[in-house]
């Protein structure tokens, strides 16, 4: 059995599960999700408290039994040292190796070779986790249901435009902390970001993505036709608009990733950071043939 803790918001836990299904397929085994690290029931300082997303996606996930009954009896402080000391507790009485992330945003070729009964706790932001079945990921990150109807009628105008999803995150990225983890991508950026899609995508149009759409309405104005999506038009529903656009230019946001790498356009063009974190010189995040400025 190949079990995932859950962390992060929806772009980390599509990393997680699709890192979690490459194993569960090259080892002929079962996949469980463990939820329980995705709420506020033990309060942490500066922590962004996330629920789980992969209910947007036509998939049938099994969950942990701790899963279930936390969901249930949301006891704050209890639950953190509960989830985390039973992985650990698989790994001491051998049912299951406790296999912990050690280099964020760089890919381990030896976590492909744990075995068929391990559980998992990292992020595993790379497609190298799971480049032999990015078909059968695809097909599992199929978003299910229909869209609403402010998101079709952008939906519609999008398949009718060369439209290229500009993707801005500032929230938690923009405190003190978080900046110093995980740098940002500044208007320097957008800028140069922008003038290499112009000299290759003919009229463009700009749909622009964000958790701060005013901020972007005053700083991001592409000399070319540009819409803002309306921030309450839900997140799932935001990464199904970015992916039908013809190509990206995406923020240092697992979110926006895969927006981009859902995106079936055999010819796009995705502008990445140079730098996904602050002070990593080097990580294997972004896959090759985006283009990294």
């Amino acid at each position: 059995m190949i079990q995932i803790i859950l962390r992060g918001g929806m772009g980390n836990q599509m990393f997680e599960y699709a890192a979690g299904l490459s194993l569960a397929k090259k080892y002929n085994t079962d996949l469980v999700l463990d939820t329980t690290f995705l709420s506020d029931r033990f309060p942490r300082k500066n922590f962004t408290y996330r629920r789980y997303e992969l209910d947007a996606f036509a998939i049938a996930p099994r969950f942990t039994v701790l899963s279930k009954v936390s969901d249930a009896v949301p006891i704050p402080g209890v639950w953190l040292g509960l989830a985390l000391g039973t992985a650990k507790a698989n790994d001491i009485f051998r049912t299951r190796k406790f296999i912990k992330e050690e280099n964020e945003g760089h890919f381990d070729p030896s976590v492909l070779e744990v075995g068929g009964n391990v559980c998992l706790w990292g992020y595993w932001q790379s497609e190298k986790y799971f480049a032999d079945i990015k078909d059968e990921v695809a097909q599992a990150f199929t978003f299910s249901g229909a869209l609403p109807p402010a998101a079709e009628e952008i939906a519609r105008e999008i398949k009718s435009t060369n439209a290229v999803a500009l993707s801005v995150r500032r929230g938690d990225y923009v405190n003190a902390v978080n900046a110093k983890i995980f740098g940002g991508t500044d208007l320097a950026y957008y800028e140069r970001a922008i003038s290499y899609i112009a000299e290759r995508v003919p009229s463009p149009c700009f749909y622009i993505f964000s958790d701060d759409v005013a901020w972007c309405r005053e700083n991001i104005k592409p000399p070319f036709p540009v819409v803002y999506i309306p921030s309450d038009i839900e997140g799932r529903f935001a990464m199904r608009l970015s992916s039908l656009c013809k190509h990206q230019i995406i923020a240092n946001s697992t979110f926006s990733w895969w927006g981009a790498w859902l995106n079936r356009n055999p010819e796009k063009i995705v502008v990445a950071p140079k730098r996904w974190h602050a002070g990593m010189e080097q990580d294997d995040v972004v896959p090759e043939g985006w283009m990294r400025i």
